[in-house]
């Protein structure tokens, strides 16, 4: 960063609102200073002499001091400007993995499904074969909104089934295919065109050999959505009326996706740095960042995508600064440099020696009767005086700038938060959902004595492969625990469900899509702990009207959310910033989770914030003390992820908190 701040300086500078101003004037004051000077030597020889000479002294001073001012102005409001970009950036490309890490937990699971693998061993597949399969995986699209399509590929390639197009019948070759045939125990990650799918567009697709007693039977694939979900994610970083300006790179510089609006107009590969650079496009100075991805539960993501961004320069010195007075700045030891308190000191200093000096100047002109010097020396006291004038406001621009990046950044971090929480609580709904409509659970509850046996296998084989849960169960028509995923409740098997668990609510469900929520509470089948339960109905398997019982998922709050709260906490050279925390609540101040032990589950933490503009918003930045200590707090609070919460009739207010000492 340093580096391109100093390379750039002169051309940045030219570009941010104000600074050209305040250079202007005090070069004209410094100037007509000069001048005066000039007259006053000219005129009153006998006395200017060492008192003009202690004046040009004053003014050298102010001239060192005004070229340290600029530079920090320049390089403060860039800096906050460049430092913003780069983490949504970096926030973008966790959140995309953290979302694809989600992908390759779905295809290893439906890779598994009993219909796909009854579907793919049957040789002679029939009309109402593919009727059935069209249901059940249109219901999985359906649920699992960030697909577009699901395809089924026999051993030698033949297609056999593509959900958007049903009758399609061809022969394809593509070499991920064979890779998944060659590797049946691993899934393929495939970015690229594909003889798959229409048209010339690359897509994200994942596939995963289907194998049944150890013998590949074929190959299934989801087709991700991929211009749609990075449209989602960039959109949710853009600050009111900013147009979106990020990019997803590969290794080469490829420019994966692109906002629509910029397809016309950028080129389609950039150089990577990781480092900030500037770069000339369609004659137009830009400033280009580049954030490399983190590794979420060991998923690094495709290889080498980055997320980058190209800023006009002139957007840099365009925002406009919430003005505060220089002694509200002084308690931000934390945020502001020392070296930046000091210009303003040093301003105040060369000031009060200067009326030293004029002072001193009228009182040896009285003695000696120059009268003819006393309007220079008023001129110039009157000069040092604008000048400390201008000092004073920029210092106070720089600060506001200072602070108001740091605001930014804090209430960025909150917005992050929540939307990871939304986002993996979206796939909590997902999963609830779909392994109801499963057939094989379907039909060991349908039977005339439940078959607690094949329940029990196929809850175990589910939570082996999803580590977010703390147990998952089925229950009957009467609402009695049937089976666990595990050892550690099997004296709960025929007892009630806990009425707190939601989970009779399944049985008022009409739509087969519907689901339904604990509240965030203590529950027996999570250790006496907080957490939340998703329920979905099972449904009989001749009549999907009528429900024979529904399925509980125990999400792992403790640790799913005190991991999201701690991978979001802000960081310095890689170390969480000392005193950081974050924190979930609800809208009344319940906490959800912490990140800090000092604001214990259960515990209430609400601090002085605007509700008017979180509300309106979603989100707000502020600076507080709390505990005789000053705070930079952002909260933001959740606005769902897709249709959760958006429009599944799901309503659960969240805010997340983020906390920075300054």
């Amino acid at each position: 960063m340093e580096v391109f701040l100093s390379k750039n300086q002169s051309l940045i500078k030219r570009f941010i609102r104000g600074i050209d101003k305040y250079d202007q004037t005090l070069h004209s004051l410094s100037s007509w200073w000069g001048k005066i000077s000039l007259i006053g030597k000219i005129n009153s020889l006998e006395v200017a002499s060492t008192i003009l000479e202690d004046m040009d002294h004053t003014l050298d001073q102010f001239h060192h001091l005004q070229k340290r001012l600029i530079e920090s102005l320049t390089n403060e409001q860039a800096r906050k400007v460049v430092t913003q970009d780069l983490a949504r950036c970096q926030m973008a490309i966790d959140v995309l993995i953290r979302n694809l890490f989600e992908r390759t937990a779905d295809i290893g699971f439906l890779s598994a499904d009993y219909d796909v693998v009854q579907f793919l061993k049957n040789n002679d597949i029939k009309e109402e074969d593919k009727d059935f399969l069209r249901l059940r995986l249109q219901a999985y699209v359906d649920i699992y909104s960030v697909y577009q399509d699901v395809l089924l590929i026999a051993p030698d390639g033949d297609l056999v089934f593509q959900l958007s197009q049903p009758a399609r019948n061809e022969n394809v070759q593509d070499a991920f295919i064979q890779q998944a045939l060659a590797k049946p125990d691993q899934y393929v990650e495939y970015f690229g065109c594909t003889s798959l799918l229409e048209g010339t567009q690359p897509n994200l697709l994942y596939a995963n050999a289907v194998v049944d007693e150890g013998k590949v039977v074929g190959v299934i694939v989801l087709c991700f959505r991929f211009d749609n979900e990075l449209e989602e994610i960039t959109n949710r970083l853009l600050f009111e009326q900013e147009e979106n300006h990020f990019l997803l790179l590969n290794g080469a510089g490829d420019v994966l996706f692109a906002p629509q609006y910029y397809k016309q107009t950028f080129p389609e590969n950039l150089t990577i740095s990781l480092s900030p650079k500037m770069v000339s496009l369609n004659n137009k100075k830009m400033v280009q960042v580049t954030a490399k991805g983190q590794a979420y539960q060991g998923y690094s993501g495709p290889k080498d995508w980055n997320v980058g961004s190209l800023l006009a320069l002139e957007t840099i010195g365009q925002e406009t600064i919430d003005e505060h007075s220089f002694a509200s700045f002084t308690h931000l030891t934390g945020i502001i440099s020392a070296d930046l308190f000091d210009i303003r000191h040093q301003s105040i200093s060369i000031n009060d020696d200067l009326e030293l000096i004029v002072l001193n100047g009228i009182i040896t002109a009285a003695r000696k009767e120059a009268v003819e010097f006393m309007p220079v020396l008023e001129a110039i006291k009157k000069i040092g005086r604008d000048i400390d004038n201008v000092f004073a406001d920029s210092i106070k621009s720089l600060f506001s700038t200072i602070v108001s990046g740091q605001l930014n950044s804090i209430r960025l971090q909150a917005s992050l938060a929540v939307d990871i929480m939304d986002r993996n609580l979206y796939e909590r709904a997902n999963d609830c959902r779909w392994w109801s409509l499963g057939s094989q659970l379907q039909l060991a509850l349908s039977s005339t004595k439940i078959d607690t046996a094949s329940i029990r296998e196929t809850l175990a084989k589910i939570h082996s492969l999803y580590t977010v849960y703390h147990t998952l169960y089925v229950y009957d028509q009467n609402g009695h625990y049937v089976a666990f995923s595990d050892d550690s409740y099997q004296d709960k098997v025929g007892l009630p469900i806990e009425k707190s668990s939601c989970g009779q609510a399944v049985f008022k469900l009409q739509d087969i899509y519907a689901y339904s929520v604990s509240a965030f509470t203590t529950f027996d089948c999570y250790g006496g702990e907080h957490t939340y339960i998703y329920n979905a109905a099972i449904r009989d398997s001749q009549d999907s009207r009528q429900t024979i019982g529904g399925i509980g998922i125990v999400f792992d709050s403790k640790h799913e959310f005190r991991a999201i709260l701690q991978d979001i906490l802000p960081r310095e050279n890689g170390k969480v910033k000392a005193g950081a925390k974050a924190v979930f609540t609800t809208d009344t101040g319940f906490v959800v989770s912490s990140s800090s032990d000092d604001h214990p589950v259960g515990s209430v933490f609400w601090v002085d914030i605007d509700r008017t503009e979180l509300q309106q918003n979603g989100s707000t930045a502020s600076i507080i003390k709390l505990a005789d200590k000053a705070y930079l707090v952002g909260a933001a609070k959740s606005e769902g992820y897709r249709e959760y919460k958006r429009q599944d009739g799901y309503e659960n207010s969240i805010v997340s908190w983020v906390l920075v000492p300054c």
